[in-house]
């Protein structure tokens, strides 16, 4: 049989692995490396502990190992460590040297980080690759049972079961296949977080990597509030990787331009506004509002806020005007337009915004200096408000101001 890659027995494999640490042994009490742990080395090798530990139990009985008991780098206890006995230290010697003979690199076999990934990736059997293409497309942690076993145990697990590709090996590794093939994995994993999982955005991460955009704008529109509850730069990555379903559209670019405004991406807000530009509704204009805002240009979003308040009155316009306002220390006049925002909410029978409005009047009158008074509105928004995010913020906000710190509304 060729001396490769994945004919490579974990036995080899445990035994090139202790051989690079040749210095450590019961002379050394302190200080080990978890990765001559039982766990480490199954970790290393991408085998479960039980695996580790029959194969272990093993070369012991073959007098190629031994163990001592040792205090591990990190870990306040002792723990059960390994080391190579004079014969497993010559076979080592061995395997290294078949190996590099075959022009195989060692490394290969125990870091993928180190090894070449042409090579890697050649010398994996057509399962094995679909096995490591799948676990390098997720970006989190996973069960390494999730995936297909694999003849090397290339699949590198922690010690509780995890497995996560790094992403400089991700990249590496990916860019050596097939795009429809990665498509394919991604659809999978799609599927794994429908099923198994339950973070919605990394599941519309994969959607989008699948190419199954109504999927992935259906899933924006069902998770909309999940979304916007904590809206982040990677979310907003992905969504402007999302090829937009015409007939989802207006809402999608909405939601985008939410979560642009909530990371500060004023450049992506203006594009989303650019998008709904021809759309009957005021929405390109409350965003363009909000980013002339958070760029810095405070009176022209207050312009075009007030302007859109004058012709068709929304909670919204008034809300925007305010905190444009507010930004420009015109505390009074922020109060009116606050209180036209309650009206209309009051006139249509709609709680919504409540809690940024009673947000907004806390930091008026913490700018007029009324402290008290601060402090009573915001424990309004608190209670008013369903978000934790909103509800953290304000905390913060009355610690800060409690303690004599100050407080940032903005």
């Amino acid at each position: 049989m060729a001396v490769s890659i994945e004919n490579a027995t974990i036995r080899e494999r445990a035994l090139l692995h202790l051989s690079r640490f040749p210095g450590m042994n019961p002379s050394e009490m302190f200080n080990v490396p978890f990765d001559l742990t039982q766990d480490g080395i199954a970790s290393v090798l991408g085998i479960s502990r039980a695996h580790a530990s029959l194969e272990l139990k093993k070369l012991k009985e073959a007098g190629k190992v031994d163990d001592w008991q040792a205090h591990i780098k990190g870990s306040g206890t002792k723990r059960k460590a390994y080391y190579l006995l004079p014969d497993g230290t010559a076979e080592a010697v061995l395997l290294r040297e078949r190996f590099e003979k075959a022009g195989i690199a060692v490394n290969a076999l125990l870091d993928m980080k180190r090894c070449d990934p042409g090579i890697m990736w050649e010398s994996l059997c057509a399962e094995d690759k679909e096995t490591f293409g799948l676990a390098c497309v997720f970006r989190v942690p996973i069960p390494r049972k999730t995936l297909p076993d694999t003849n090397t145990g290339v699949i590198p697990a922690d010690f509780y079961g995890m497995t996560c590709i790094s992403d400089a090996v991700r990249d590496k590794y990916l860019s050596l296949t097939d795009p429809e093939k990665a498509k394919a994995w991604h659809s999978r994993a799609a599927d794994w977080w429908m099923d198994k999982g339950d973070d919605d955005q990394e599941r519309l991460y994969h959607l989008v990597k699948a190419g199954r955009n109504t999927e992935a704008c259906k899933l924006i529109l069902k998770k909309t509030e999940r979304f916007l509850e904590n809206p982040n730069e990677d979310l907003l990555a992905v969504m402007k990787d999302v090829s937009v379903v015409p007939k989802y559209a207006v809402s999608i670019y909405n939601i985008r331009a939410r979560v642009a405004l909530e990371c500060e991406d004023v450049n992506d807000a203006f594009a989303c506004a650019d998008k709904l530009a021809d759309q009957p509704t005021n929405d390109a204009g409350m965003i363009r509002a909000e980013a002339y805002m958070l760029s810095g240009n405070v009176e022209k979003g207050f312009e075009l806020a007030s302007s859109m308040f004058r012709e068709r009155p929304s909670s919204r316009a008034a809300l925007i005007a305010a905190r444009c306002l507010f930004r420009m220390k015109r505390y009074d006049e922020a109060s009116e337009h606050l209180d036209s925002s309650c009206k209309v909410l009051s006139d249509n029978n709609d709680a919504t915004g409540i809690d940024e409005i009673m947000l907004l009047r806390a930091g008026i009158a913490y700018g007029k200096g009324k402290i008290d008074e601060s402090l009573s509105y915001l424990s309004k928004a608190r209670k008013a408000s369903r978000k934790d995010r909103t509800r953290k913020r304000i905390d913060a906000l009355v610690k800060n101001i409690k303690a004599g710190k100050g407080a940032n509304f903005d």
